[in-house]
């Protein structure tokens, strides 16, 4: 039987294990259990697993899976757990790791203790979609795909707004979409309703840099992000421009053993 510990990042809570000995190659069912035989003495809500599959001085491998049990996507908070996960089993480096999360390759770099930066490459897609365009939003939404799909509105944060579960199931995002919502004060306060969580979660990285990338968009000004999410335990993303066009993305945030 594999043994998880409880970690977060920036309050976005997980449950990590050390994979690398054992073939557990888990479906749906297989998630939800480990969930449930694992719950939080807190009451919190765990909102992913992470699977550690190989650790060697420089590499990381690693599965990512929402408490649903979908596979496949990018979480930016749970990429940080996994490397500070994987420098306490076997990780001899501490710059330059490359991070193999879900068959997508990062760069990573341990800055301190608890603290982890993750690059990614450039959005995928980046599409404005005024008002009326969708069918039923009746506000402009941009959407993202930073390897994993988001949608970005504005404020106020309430996760009990009609748009958030209009946008969440629409039509036009067969996959199902993530829904930011973002304040445009400095830092910014944002809220993440999660697919495959199915509510607002602590924190949201791939979330957060969606929304640097709409902000840089739109004005071509700011690159540097700080977003508050609803943990308050702060998010950065950093972008690298070349040529007006973005060339990566860095998230840092902290990633910590949670004692629930």
């Amino acid at each position: 039987m594999i043994s998880f510990v409880h970690m977060s990042g920036a309050g976005n809570c997980f449950l990590v294990a050390d994979a690398q000995e054992k073939q557990f190659q888990p479906d749906a069912h297989d998630i939800v259990t480990c969930i449930a035989a694992n719950p939080r003495a807190d009451g919190r809500t765990i909102e992913g697993v992470l699977l550690l599959r190989q650790c060697t001085q420089h590499h990381v491998h690693a599965d990512f899976y929402n408490p649903d049990g979908s596979h496949g996507m990018m979480c930016g908070n749970g990429a940080r757990c996994i490397i500070r996960f994987a420098a306490d089993h076997g990780l001899m480096a501490r710059q330059n790791i490359e991070l193999h999360l879900n068959s997508m390759t990062f760069l990573c770099d341990i800055i301190e203790h608890n603290m982890v930066a993750v690059t990614f490459p450039p959005p995928q897609q980046v599409q404005h979609l005024p008002t009326g365009t969708l069918d039923g939003i009746a506000e402009d939404v941009w959407y993202v795909n930073v390897g994993s799909d988001h949608v970005v509105v504005g404020e106020p944060l309430d996760a009990g707004r009609s748009i958030v579960s209009a946008l969440r199931h629409h039509v036009a995002f067969p996959r199902g979409v993530n829904v930011n919502m973002v304040t445009t004060s400095d830092p910014r306060r944002i809220a993440t309703f999660e697919r495959g969580v199915e509510s607002v979660t602590g924190a949201c990285g791939t979330g957060a840099l969606s929304c640097a990338v709409v902000t840089w968009v739109q004005h071509h000004q700011q690159t540097s992000f700080t977003f508050i999410p609803p943990s308050g335990r702060p998010l950065r993303v950093d972008l690298a421009i070349l040529d007006d066009h973005i060339t990566n993305m860095t998230l840092t945030g902290d990633a910590m053993y949670d004692n629930n």
